[in-house]
């Protein structure tokens, strides 16, 4: 049960269609207008082969090629296609960027024109059609050179179209495997960037701060250098794009990104303690008390912390770091609480061993605590 339950969610992060709530029969009648050949046996030859029992992602692309299948033999798929595009059903114009990209393979401009009406389209499912199955396509094939192809998307006057060419180029992206070319060298999307940092529409907005978060996992001085540019030279949404496009680093207690929002180095000092003491087992809650100390004035701080385990490599312990909040540290002392449960999984139960807690302000070390995980001998090995 749970595999078939995982393989349901599987690159979608919603659930998998299923016979009571698919759309196959909108598909169907869709595909009969069109005149397509055995239009209304779609469901049933889909069904036939596993359909139901694909992760939604595949459901979608087994549609995509099946009605590919059904149009390319057509006097005239161009204008089926076109047809498509303009289905008053917003179920059904979802199929129609995937329809573009396969039909215009070899003439990407005629099907960036096809798909523009898609990229303006109200509904937000189609609106991600477009990027992970009209235009990424295109992304992967013609590689950076399809920046100058969309061009004229990048400063459309509609945000939705500006949201779904930028989303189309970011690095790692959603439902789609992740760009090479731009996870490789970000400097290639530098120029794109640039017609964003004016930008008004928050829509479009988050789009771009997806895009710099996708570059800072692999290139963080790339985004944290654009992105402090653009905040020295301001912006309508300039502030939001950077908060939003480092918050994988800012998570990770990152001190540069930390200083780029005026987080920086504090003269405070901070005692941790371990409630259940210095030897705790696995799946309980810990409990760390911390005294924080500031000479000066009462500062802001950002506190991230991260816990350390044994790993199997004794070369390598396991780290996970956890956001622990944004408060001020008054003048003087001041008590904080934190509280992490620290628990088996079932691929990776936790290994008997030294652990260590480590509390990061505004990105710097201030505390590091160690203790011990110690499983009790009346528990089974694994933990379950």
């Amino acid at each position: 049960m749970f595999r078939g339950r995982a393989r349901r969610y599987r690159s979608s992060g919603v659930s998998a269609e299923i016979i009571s709530d698919t759309a196959l029969p909108l598909i169907e009648a869709a595909a009969s207008q069109l005149g397509l050949p055995a239009s209304l046996q779609i469901q049933q030859e889909l069904t036939a082969t596993g359909y139901f029992e694909d992760g939604l992602v595949a459901q979608w692309q087994r549609i995509h090629e099946l009605l590919w299948e059904r149009m390319k033999d057509l006097p005239d798929p161009y204008a089926a296609i076109q047809l498509w595009t303009q289905h008053p059903e917003a179920k059904v114009r979802f199929f129609a960027p995937a329809l573009w990209a396969l039909w215009g393979e070899e003439k990407p401009e005629a099907a960036f024109q096809g798909l523009l009406p898609l990229a303006d389209d109200e509904d937000f499912r189609v609106l991600e059609a477009v990027q992970a199955f009209g235009v990424r396509p295109f992304s992967h094939w013609m590689g950076p050179s399809i920046l100058a192809e969309l061009r004229d998307w990048f400063q459309h006057p509609s945000p939705r179209v500006r949201r779904s060419a930028i989303s189309s180029v970011r690095p790692r992206g959603f439902w789609v495997k992740h760009l090479d070319w731009a996870t490789e060298n970000p400097a290639y999307l530098a120029p794109v960037l640039e017609f964003y940092r004016h930008e008004e529409d928050r829509f479009p907005a988050n789009a771009v701060a997806n895009c710099f978060n996708d570059i800072s996992r692999r290139q963080p001085l790339f985004a944290i250098g654009v992105l402090q540019r653009w905040m020295e030279q301001g912006g309508p949404q300039v502030e939001h794009i950077a908060r939003k496009g480092l918050r994988s680093m800012l998570k990770d207690g990152d001190a540069q990104a930390m200083a780029l929002f005026g987080f920086g180095q504090v003269d405070v000092q901070m005692e941790a303690t371990l409630k259940q003491g210095y030897c705790v087992e696995p799946n309980t809650n810990l409990h760390f008390d911390l005294v924080l100390h500031n000479p000066n004035e009462a500062c802001e701080v950002e506190l991230v912390y991260e816990l350390e385990t044994t790993g199997r490599n004794t070369n390598r312990p396991r780290r996970k770091k956890y956001q622990g909040g944004r408060f001020l540290v008054p003048h003087g002392a001041m008590e904080h609480r934190v509280r992490e449960r620290i628990f088996d999984r079932k691929a990776a139960p936790l290994l008997d061993g030294a652990a260590a807690a480590k509390f990061y302000l505004n990105g710097n070390l201030h505390a590091q605590l160690d203790f011990e995980i110690r499983r009790a001998s009346s528990e089974t090995k694994g933990g379950f």
